[in-house]
């Protein structure tokens, strides 16, 4: 069985695509191109503007050494963590933040319609803040294999104002 391209086009399925493609928060705005990107294209993105805004500000920023760090900047070894708004803007999501991996510091990326941020925190602060337990001792952060296993990835979902241990990053 198939249908045609012009089947398609009348399906419900290419009407809720369409839908979506329609309230996208980037469409029109400069970020739409990099918004459309696939997931790993826009973390290998997300990493050369960090490293292009940090090399802008004066920092020496070189690869990273191993695949547990993006880049050193400033002698520091940084994980980079981008995230554009999902679905119609309600949240950010920054995913496979891994505790164990060799960094010194992450830096999550804010990519608004209007405006990139940057913001910060040392590892022991993300590790403190990402391996949490609920009273049930579900891991509420947890990426993957459901909440009652530490997968040891988490992801946070939310806006930077919402983990106030996120500092601005001073480049």
């Amino acid at each position: 069985m198939f249908i045609t391209a012009e089947q398609f086009q009348n399906t419900e399925t290419n009407k809720a695509i369409v839908e979506r493609k329609n309230k996208n928060p980037y469409k029109g705005t400069p970020l739409e191109s990099f918004h459309s990107l696939s997931s790993k294209a826009k973390g290998m993105f997300f990493e050369k503007l960090v490293e292009e805004v940090a090399k802008s500000e004066g920092w020496k920023v070189s690869r990273g050494g191993s695949s547990d760090y993006d880049r050193m900047i400033g002698g520091q070894r940084i994980e980079i963590k981008g995230s554009f708004l999902w679905g119609e803007g309600t949240n950010f999501r920054w995913q496979q933040l891994r505790t164990a991996q060799d960094y010194d510091k992450v830096i999550f990326v804010a990519a608004y319609p209007d405006r990139i941020e940057f913001f910060e925190a040392d590892k022991a602060t993300v590790k403190e803040n990402v391996e949490v337990q609920d009273s049930r001792g579900h891991w509420t952060y947890n990426q993957h294999g459901g909440k009652r296993v530490n997968s040891g990835t988490f992801f946070l979902d939310g806006f930077p104002e919402d983990f106030p241990w996120m500092e601005k990053v001073q480049f």
